[in-house]
């Protein structure tokens, strides 16, 4: 009997062993976090605190070590070894790398160039996954050249006794392709020629992906879209017919709140509620309000898609301000006519603002009273970044200019430009990231809002400032703001780990009481700065010094790359 109790309780704790938290030894190549997702765990961020750390049950340990092995070698290290251990009430799962498997040779035949797209060189590391990877974006770069039918014989021959992996890429690329049939397939309330005008392919048109990829976001920058299929795998010989089926949200009614914190504004509170799909035909409307400790306001807004990429929309919002000496209140309506020519994206707007400076404590340069604007506007950009959020290379340019005419409608005659670009370049050990922007208002007759100046100074201008704290002050110490800007950043962005990004960045910035502003006294700012990898954009802490005066600083906070 009491054998038999023994054994039970033997039976009983092997069954339902205490689970124990994991640890990782001898791991060089692979952080922490990585492996950790490899055998299903996923510990909470450094943010996280209100999570608990995530367990093991030690019986299961032994059949987790093969993932371990499988996942290194599907990375290069076929000679990888993984074991498991318990220590300290811990389960130590113990890795021995091992030497990896380096690329001796690299051939290629090809009728492109297709070198920048082979992610190894030689003497580096052979990765089996990221060769697979390779090869769909060669097919998917023959493509991008009207090649739909490639054969492509890419093989990696692998010597485990020397280490040494030998590829070889041979590419045919075959006719040409041009676009099909074309067929649309829509809900009800949406018209299919509204989404045929959103397709920046027509039938006949040479074959690309890169066409696919286009229309694929711009369906899709119609907020009442759920979901979007572009077939184009039905190939017969040289024709690619496509297949478009848009799906709207079943439930067009979105409701979304949020809060966040930035060093500029404090803390930020939104809430709205919008019909993505009133009437049909994605035609969106809502109500936005967001509040802050610097601003906020209250807004009606409506968008609709138009034929041959063509949008309108508009707003009425309420909008409260505060500035160091004055606070500015305003209604302002706004109408605008968007259109779109890959990459090119060009909008005119009619902007009437009825604004109201108050509280101000330098009459001379933030008159309280009334003024009303009415100011036509046209802007074009180009984005050719590869992300929006954390780009890594491309480029974006970016003008405006808006002004107005003395009348019942307008208290001024003025004009306002603004020109701004950004490039990032990817360099061997991180990105290189470029911004530079100029703006310049000239008043010719009446009065313009004190808001209507240029400001400096904060995390998107020169980071040794505060939020609007760099230029010319009053007597009161109150910045008044400048006639013209000129700034520029550059930004070494390179990685620490996985999950953490360094930055070191440089600001200068130039302002002046002209259309020119005053090259001869530049502010410049140097200082680090660390970024945090979140799925919403990096979380970003940086530190700015003014280059002549160290002891001037000032931290900034924000949630995503800054350009």
């Amino acid at each position: 009997m009491i054998r038999f109790i023994t054994a039970f309780i033997i039976l009983t704790h092997t069954l339902y062993a205490a689970a124990l938290p994991v640890k990782f030894s001898g791991n060089k190549t692979f952080s922490n976090r990585t492996l950790y997702e490899v055998i299903g765990l996923k510990p909470p961020l450094f943010f996280e605190f209100w999570k608990s750390e995530q367990k093991l049950d030690p019986n299961k340990v032994k059949a987790l070590t093969p993932l371990i092995e499988n996942f290194y070698k599907s990375h290069g290290f076929y000679n990888a070894k993984a074991k498991s251990d318990i220590k300290d009430n811990s389960i130590v799962i113990l890795i021995k790398e091992n030497e990896p498997i380096k690329v001796a040779n690299i051939s290629t035949i090809s009728a492109l160039d297709i070198k920048p797209l082979i992610p190894f060189h030689n003497q580096d590391r052979f990765d089996p996954e990221a060769f697979v990877k390779s090869k769909k974006e060669i097919r998917k770069f023959y493509a991008d050249y009207q090649y739909c039918n490639v054969e492509l014989n890419a093989k990696a021959f692998v010597d485990i006794e020397k280490n040494l992996a030998y590829i070889v890429y041979d590419v045919k690329p075959n006719e040409k392709c041009f676009f099909g049939k074309i067929s649309i397939d829509t809900k009800e309330s949406i018209d299919p020629e509204i989404i045929k005008s959103l397709l920046y392919f027509k039938q006949g048109d040479p074959y690309s992906t890169e066409l696919i990829k286009r229309s694929y976001k711009e369906i899709y920058a119609n907020e009442g879209v759920d979901r979007v299929i572009i077939d184009d795998s039905r190939h017969n010989g040289k024709n690619v017919p496509v297949d478009v089926k848009v799906s709207a949200y079943p439930k067009p009614i979105h409701i979304k709140a949020g809060a966040g914190f930035s060093s500029d504004e404090g803390i930020n509170l939104l809430m709205g509620v919008k019909h993505r799909n009133i009437l049909g035909d994605l035609k969106t409307v809502g109500i936005e309000a967001r509040y802050s400790q610097i601003k906020s306001y209250v807004q009606l807004f409506t968008d609709a898609p138009l034929l041959n990429h063509y949008r309108v929309g508009g707003n009425i919002a309420i909008k409260r301000e505060k500035y160091d000496g004055y606070n500015e209140e305003s209604l302002s309506t706004r109408v605008d006519l968007k259109r779109s020519i890959f990459p090119h994206r060009f909008r005119g707007s009619i902007l009437y603002e009825d604004i109201t400076t108050t509280d101000s404590n330098d009459p001379i340069n933030f008159p309280n009273g009334k003024l009303q604007i009415f100011s036509p506007e046209g802007s074009w950009e180009v984005d050719r970044r590869d992300s929006i959020i954390e780009p890594s290379k491309g480029y974006r340019l970016n003008a405006r200019v808006m002004g107005s005419i003395k009348s019942q409608l307008s208290d001024a005659t003025y004009y306002k430009l603004f020109l701004s670009g950004s490039y990032h370049l990817p360099v061997s050990f991180g990105v290189t990231s470029f911004r530079l922007k100029y703006g310049a208002i000239k008043l010719l007759q009446g009065r313009i809002p004190p808001s209507y100046r240029f400001y400096a100074g904060g995390m998107n201008s020169n980071r040794a400032y505060n939020f609007r704290q760099l230029g010319p002050q009053n007597s009161n110490g109150d910045p008044i703001g400048a006639f013209s800007i000129t700034e520029g950043s550059v930004e070494l962005r390179f990685p620490l780990s996985e999950s953490f990004k360094a930055v070191l960045f440089t600001d200068i910035t130039y302002l002046g009481d002209t259309t020119l502003p005053d090259y001869q006294k530049p502010y410049i700012s140097i200082g680090p700065g660390i970024r945090y990898k979140t799925p919403i954009g990096p979380i970003a802490l940086d530190v700015g010094f003014d280059f002549n005066d160290f002891s001037r600083f000032a931290i900034h906070f924000h949630i995503g790359e800054l350009f």
